[in-house]
């Protein structure tokens, strides 16, 4: 008969010897095969169980929290969740080994408990310096997706490696029986991955509509500092450096859980579950700032669009002059109704936006009112269009911008919707803030002249930013008609920017995209196409 001693050596015994080791395994409650809770006392159970469970949740609430710290200065493409998957699983793989290993050398709750500090230091970091790095970065790498990569695996890769630890140690710790190890791991990992689900489902419902980002990264540090004290439970004494340096953290945590109106050189800030809103204002100009892109602005003098590509949207007019009713996706500040109705009060203007948030920063910064003309609807655009019966006489998508453009809105099935809801004559109106030869641009019109017989290009003034309109006709409208047309039309209506001067702007005339790919929703790879600079301003 032979047996493996804890050595690792086999023996042989002899059948006396063998009935007693039996004896005395089968003496333990095999009900309780974890270590503490046949070793110690309950309250060493629940430490150890709380930094485990604890520990699943910080890791996730992080991965969803670093979208929030990325997409001022990467956008929130594909790119950026790629980036932000791939870092932490891999940082999981490693930890996974790093965290075997430790345990395996010191398999005691104090060491646990000096992780726990350590992942709190990491996270000290990135609360306190966490935006001027993902600057820098942004910065240095162009917001490229390369540098996307490079920054999540600079500000994210040590806090999730040291996190990946957790679990491999603490089935170390758990496990002092090898024929119940299995049934210790699985429920170790069930408890972390139920963390997991609270970390993921409270930082996307509770903490990211509802906090700023330094208070939703100091709350995690604040639960991180608490939990390694946790972990060393009645070792303080002889553990006093890992004891100091987490009360230190908690002091540094808590301060700055409070809501602080100092938003640096913002009026205001706000995170919500779709993009980081800035409001701004800078030489008499007052911005809306979606992930660092200018979305929209007024002059705080007179309350009148301030970027350029505002003032030709009328342009629609030398389409179909009598416009009545006009749905805008993509509200911004609410300023393009209120250009509208400068000079054709009766037109009715309704904005569709996925972000109530939106509307609420419009009224409070920007003088936005709804009213009998005025209406607005918080839902996605496409989602919108789909659901509604209703028609326009023009719709203008006004979502195209930054480094995060909605793919389902820029395919040529959303175009197909836009059609079935624009009255006959209807005109389809798009800003491009990527200039005519701008690859997104020329598959955005490769797009939509798939559907819509004649498609027009003009160009803003002082702005690389062009306005694409869009209706059926039997054949293209020459430039000279166009300015006829405006110079009418000009005797009616009083824009800042004249009808025929829009019409004088036109661009691409010429443009030759037989060889651009038509953007399908089965294949709409925008964020290739897209190359703006994250600090580009939509002018």
């Amino acid at each position: 008969m032979h047996y493996l001693c804890s050595s690792g050596k086999e023996r042989s015994l002899n059948g006396s010897l063998v009935t007693a080791v039996v004896r005395r395994y089968n003496s333990y409650d095999r009900g309780r095969r974890l270590y503490f809770w046949h070793t110690s006392a309950p309250m060493t159970a629940f430490r150890f169980y709380w930094v485990v469970f604890t520990s699943g949740g910080i890791l996730m609430a992080l991965e969803i929290l670093s979208s929030r710290l990325l997409a001022p200065h990467f956008g929130n493409s594909v790119y950026v969740w790629g980036s932000i998957i791939g870092t932490f699983l891999a940082a999981l793989s490693v930890g996974y080994v790093a965290g075997g290993l430790l345990a395996d050398r010191s398999p005691t709750m104090e060491m646990l408990g000096r992780l726990v500090v350590i992942i709190a230091l990491c996270q000290a970091v990135l609360l306190l310096f966490g935006e001027r790095l993902v600057a820098w970065l942004g910065e240095l790498t162009g917001g490229l997706p390369a540098g996307t990569l490079l920054a999540t695996g600079l500000l994210f890769g040590p806090v999730s490696i040291l996190l990946g630890m957790v679990s491999p140690f603490a089935v170390r710790l758990a496990a002092r029986d090898l024929e119940h190890l299995g049934n210790t791991a699985g429920r170790l990992y069930a408890l972390s991955t139920a963390g997991s689900l609270i970390g993921t489902l409270g930082s996307t419902f509770v903490m990211i509509p509802y906090l700023q980002l330094a208070q939703m990264f100091a709350l995690l540090l604040l639960l991180t500092a608490l939990t390694g004290l946790i972990a060393l439970g009645g070792s303080w004494r002889r553990e006093s450096v890992a004891s100091l340096t987490a009360i230190v953290l908690l002091l540094v945590a808590l301060p700055r859980l409070a809501a602080s109106s100092d938003y640096g050189e913002a009026l205001y800030k706000r995170i919500t579950p779709y993009q980081t809103l800035q409001v701004l204002e800078e030489n008499g100009v007052r911005y809306l700032r979606s992930d660092n892109i200018n979305h929209a602005a007024i002059r705080i003098e007179d309350g009148t669009p301030a970027l350029s590509y505002s003032q030709v949207v009328p342009g629609a007019l030398l389409f179909k002059p009598e416009i009545e009713r006009v749905l805008v996706l993509g509200m911004g500040a609410g300023n393009i109704g209120s250009y509208l109705h400068s000079a054709r009060p009766e037109i009715r203007v309704d904005y569709v936006d996925i972000d109530p948030a939106v509307p609420v920063i419009a009224r409070d910064y920007f003088g936005f009112r709804q009213d009998e003309t005025t209406k607005v609807h918080v839902v996605d655009g496409r989602r919108f269009l789909e659901d509604t019966e209703e028609s326009w006489d023009l719709i203008l998508c006004d979502t195209y911008i930054g480094l995060s453009v909605p793919f389902h809105l820029s395919t040529l099935e959303f175009f197909k919707l836009v059609d079935r809801r624009l009255t006959p004559g209807g005109v389809l109106g798009i800003n491009l803030a990527g200039g005519v030869d701008h690859p997104f641009s020329r598959a955005i019109y490769r797009t939509v002249a798939e559907q819509f017989s004649s498609v027009y290009l003009f160009q803003a003034v002082r702005s690389q930013n062009v306005l694409l309109f869009a209706h059926h006709a039997p054949s293209l409208i020459p430039t000279e008609e166009l300015i006829e047309r405006g110079q009418t039309l000009d005797a009616e209506i009083e824009f800042a920017l004249p009808l025929a001067t829009i019409a004088r702007r036109r661009v691409g005339v010429d443009l030759v995209v037989s060889h651009d790919k038509i953007l399908r929703d089965a294949f709409a790879p925008v964020e290739r196409l897209i190359a703006l600079r994250p600090d580009q301003e939509k002018r």
